[in-house]
């Protein structure tokens, strides 16, 4: 998926809710990540110290990405 994006990897923000399955691997092909709390699978992770780390957003609701990109993309400047 990255390499065929018309962007860099880490222009990429990929959204998952687990940690073994999403969001470590997207973050180790140096995606941006969004750990999302919901479902059986967000609820498992939610806790996860692990997350604070590779993580670079957490969220409880895809309607919260357009705020929190807005506020990541000023941040990082």
């Amino acid at each position: 998926m990255a390499d065929a994006a018309p962007c860099a990897a880490d222009e990429i923000l990929y959204v998952g809710d687990r940690l073994d399955n999403d969001i470590r691997p997207a973050a180790a092909m140096g995606l941006q990540t969004a750990l999302i709390r919901r479902g059986p699978w967000g609820i498992i992770w939610q806790d996860d110290p692990e997350a604070d780390r590779i993580a670079t957003m957490r969220i409880d609701s895809l309607a919260e990405l357009p705020a929190r990109i807005a506020e990541y993309n000023t941040e990082a400047r």
